[in-house]
């Protein structure tokens, strides 16, 4: 029997979008590249969008295309045929920069670590000094497959040190946990609509320091849409390279206010809180989480083995198809090994966490696990008031 009348997404991405959101993207639509209402908001956007992630001194793009978009167009306008690109891998996103490096031609130069633990920072130096001729280096914030989260301003310093030039996937930590594009030194950093901001995909943001528009002007990539250089020479002519979306726009320019409105010390501190009641709530359930330890583990996601005896799919469908709950199985090597809880933006809930928490143990009962529900409710909330 199904025990819901509405659904509720605890996936780590695309997210639960909210009713404000949804909102602002159902307001009367306008024409982007003739209304210059809408280049005032788009102008907008990008003002608050330098706020949240510190980027006063670097530019901000906001482009439209899912957040992929942002992570092919920082090779490629960066990265030249020879060029060696020192790349952390300790995820599934962060091997995938390597395939990225040699679609561009260029040789990269893989620091492979242990999937379960944050990149050391030490390690970053020592491949560094093993490899003097690299000059770009890529690392992933929050490599979500995984939960890992790694330690993004020490690596950018070690990065910033030896001159060499930092690409970052913040896809799943924008919003969500502190980002200081300028103060740490990160060259290029990319955002995406669909995680921590709760909005559909469709949306990229990318940040570019002054280092790195100098390094795109060498590299002069040669394409059109990936093309960063032509985004900025066209937005100071005051208009779009092509048309952009602006149900889109609208949706992240509320999803920012949203931000703000809560205030970004109470947001990030509702993401930590989220982080240890989901820890909390494997413990009462007895499940493993994946990162070895909290300190490694992403404010937003949470990721865990699969009980033994387990099916991953069949332990989702039962909590979806029954409870209108979505989690989420994950990807590569760790695909139908681990599972996993996003708790991003609104889902970063007591609240929402109840649900999707008490739903999984439901569902672990009726597999014939033996799971006490009022404990896990119980940690949820201790969770919250730590």
């Amino acid at each position: 029997m199904r025990l819901y009348t509405d659904t509720l997404i605890m996936t780590p991405g695309p997210t639960e979008v909210p009713e404000r959101i949804r909102l602002a993207m159902a307001r009367r639509t306008t024409n982007p590249d003739l209304d210059p209402g809408f280049m005032d908001l788009y102008r907008g956007v990008v003002s608050k969008l330098s706020k949240l992630l510190g980027a006063s001194r670097s530019s901000v793009l906001v482009m439209l295309g899912e957040a992929m978009l942002g992570l092919e167009a920082s090779i490629a306008n960066l990265v030249r045929r020879g060029d060696k690109v020192l790349v952390v891998a300790n995820g599934v996103f962060g091997e995938g920069f390597a395939d990225l490096v040699r679609m561009y031609g260029g040789e990269p130069v893989v620091l492979e670590s242990d999937w379960r633990k944050s990149i050391d920072p030490g390690d970053v130096e020592r491949a560094l000094e093993r490899n003097p001729e690299v000059e770009v280096l890529t690392l992933v914030h929050c490599d979500t497959p995984s939960a890992i989260l790694n330690p993004l301003r020490e690596v950018a310093k070690v990065a910033r040190e030896r001159g060499v030039l930092t690409i970052v996937d913040a896809v799943s930590s924008v919003g969500g946990v502190p980002v200081d594009v300028d103060g740490w030194g990160v060259d290029v950093l990319i955002g995406g609509s669909q995680k921590v901001l709760n909005m559909p995909s469709g949306l990229t943001i990318l940040t570019i320091s002054p280092g790195a528009w100098e390094r795109a002007e060498r590299v002069n990539y040669k394409g059109f849409y990936l093309d960063i250089k032509l985004w900025r020479n066209v937005l100071e002519e005051g208009v779009f390279p092509y048309t952009h979306s602006d149900p889109l726009v609208r949706a992240l320019d509320e999803s920012l206010n949203m931000l703000f409105e809560e205030g970004l010390e109470n947001v990030y501190a509702r993401h930590e809180a989220a982080r240890r009641a989901s820890w909390k709530a494997l413990e009462a359930l007895g499940l493993e989480p994946y990162p070895k330890t909290l300190e490694d583990s992403s404010p937003t996601v949470t990721a865990f083995l699969v009980p033994e005896g387990v099916s991953e799919a069949e332990l989702r469908r039962r909590v979806w198809e029954k409870y209108g709950v979505m989690i989420a199985g994950s990807w590569g090597k760790l695909e139908g090994k681990v599972l996993r809880v996003g708790h991003m933006g609104v889902q970063a809930s007591r609240n929402y966490l109840l649900l999707a928490f008490t739903s999984l143990a439901r569902s672990l009962q009726e597999a014939g696990f033996k799971v006490d529900v009022g404990s896990v409710v119980n940690a949820i909330d201790e969770g919250f008031k730590s």
